[in-house]
């Protein structure tokens, strides 16, 4: 294994999947630093304590979806650091509805497109320098099968149409930043169910009953699965596809 480490950024940091994420890599890669993003540093009491335990392995900084200064700022934190990032991982996301197009309000597509669209779109931008500086540069959001325009999902009665529109316009923006740089590796990477705050949200907003018959698995193991994909993937086996947890490909 190389000496270098492996210097990653992940926002949505401070709960579910992307804290999972930050806590796996300390725990088993020596070799690697996290920039681990989230709405208020102070607050999250989880990331701080990872911080004590693994002194000089991670910076907690300040990140909010779609604010294109304080973007700005994590990369000029981390370029004074280490002049590059190797893996962006995009955990942050938004689930805070659910209801059929009739009646889903406007509002509510655009929170979602703000957070899981321009977002990601916004991160990329500002971390574009520090992948070009990468000598193995992986963009890697996370996105939903519920995005899917062809997939099982689509015609269940599930009242996901703004995050399924938001999951859907990720997934172009990942395709583009693949077909549009040659050099990284990018695809939209989804993580089946997880056990989180948005999933069990999202069982309490659910009038269909379906989410309540789907199998959960836990953030930890998802994590393992997440990091091993994000570890093994290529530009000429994954690059530009929608990639589900277990590493097979999920149609668009």
């Amino acid at each position: 294994m190389s000496s270098e480490s492996t210097i990653w950024f992940i926002n949505g940091a401070s709960r579910g999947i992307g804290f999972a994420v930050v806590e796996k890599l300390l725990a088993t890669n020596p070799s690697v630093f996290v920039y681990a993003g989230a709405r208020d540093p102070i607050k999250a009491s989880a990331l701080q304590q990872a911080a004590l335990k693994y002194p000089g392995k991670i910076a907690i900084v300040k990140y909010i979806a779609g604010d294109v200064d304080g973007n700005k700022d994590i990369a000029k934190v981390i370029q004074e650091k280490h002049s590059r990032v190797d893996v962006v991982l995009g955990t942050a996301g938004c689930g805070s509805y659910l209801g059929p197009a009739a009646d889903t309000p406007p509002e509510v597509v655009r929170t979602h497109f703000e957070t899981n669209v321009i977002g990601n779109l916004v991160v990329f931008q500002a971390m574009l320098p520090l992948l070009k500086a990468s000598k193995n540069p992986k963009f890697i959001p996370l996105s939903s099968i519920g995005g899917s325009l062809t997939a099982f999902t689509i015609s269940m009665p599930l009242g996901m149409t703004a995050y399924a529109m938001s999951k859907a316009a990720l997934n172009v923006l990942a395709r583009r930043i693949h077909f549009e740089n040659e050099w990284i590796v990018c695809f939209p990477l989804s993580p089946g169910a997880v056990e989180t705050d948005m999933a069990a949200s999202h069982r309490e907003m659910d009038n269909s009953g379906v989410l309540e018959t789907l199998e959960e698995q836990s953030p930890e193991k998802c994590a393992t699965l997440l990091v091993k994909i994000v570890d093994e993937c290529t530009r000429e086996k994954d690059g530009g596809e929608f990639i589900d947890i277990d590493g097979s490909k999920i149609s668009w």
